[in-house]
């Protein structure tokens, strides 16, 4: 899976393409553990609501989706988990759409919120590594909980200099904190 464009607008959503080259493996049901082993990194995960035709839990209907849906759900739980404690608790929500009448199959259009591009940009890059490391068995070699731990301090970095859209206001304030005091690495 590959994202292979990124936009920002002024509503606080990031469209995203995604990509699947192997057109014929674009469903979790051709990767089953794929949804199994990110409920377990991501516990969270499958308590998301998921609004689908069938009415399905995201649980359920995890395990005969969409890959860029999956990849929907993780940006989405990424976003709130790096928020957490920073950000006063904004719902935000994502899209997962396509149409091969008019786009080449394997293409989809990911729709999802944000509070801020920065995190949201770094978080869209975690999670197509994720999904990328699951469908290459190298998921082993990523420390999710690392990852995260950068992530948020990325926010509380990047907050400084660019304020949070959509009126989520910052929890707490580190105003004395020092930027030196901070390490992050992308």
């Amino acid at each position: 899976m590959r994202v292979t464009e990124i936009a920002f607008d002024e509503s606080g959503k990031v469209k995203l393409t995604v990509e699947i080259p192997e057109t014929e493996a674009y469903l979790t049901t051709h990767a089953p553990n794929m949804p199994r082993i990110l409920f377990r990194m991501f516990p969270y995960l499958a308590a998301q609501r998921c609004f689908n035709e069938q009415g399905h839990s995201f649980r359920r209907e995890a395990l005969a989706t969409e890959i860029p849906h999956l990849f929907e759900h993780l940006l989405l739980e990424i976003q709130k988990q790096v928020r957490r404690g920073i950000y006063a608790d904004v719902s935000i929500s994502g899209e997962t759409e396509w149409n091969w009448s008019i786009d080449p199959r394997g293409r989809f259009h990911v729709t999802v919120g944000y509070d801020n591009e920065i995190v949201a940009l770094a978080s869209v890059r975690l999670a197509e590594r994720i999904i990328n490391a699951l469908d290459s068995k190298e998921i082993a070699l990523i420390d999710v909980d690392r990852e995260v731990r950068r992530l948020r301090e990325l926010v509380k970095v990047s907050r400084r200099f660019i304020p949070p859209i959509r009126g989520s206001e910052p929890e707490d304030d580190d105003a004395t904190e020092s930027d030196a005091d901070i390490e992050v690495g992308v």
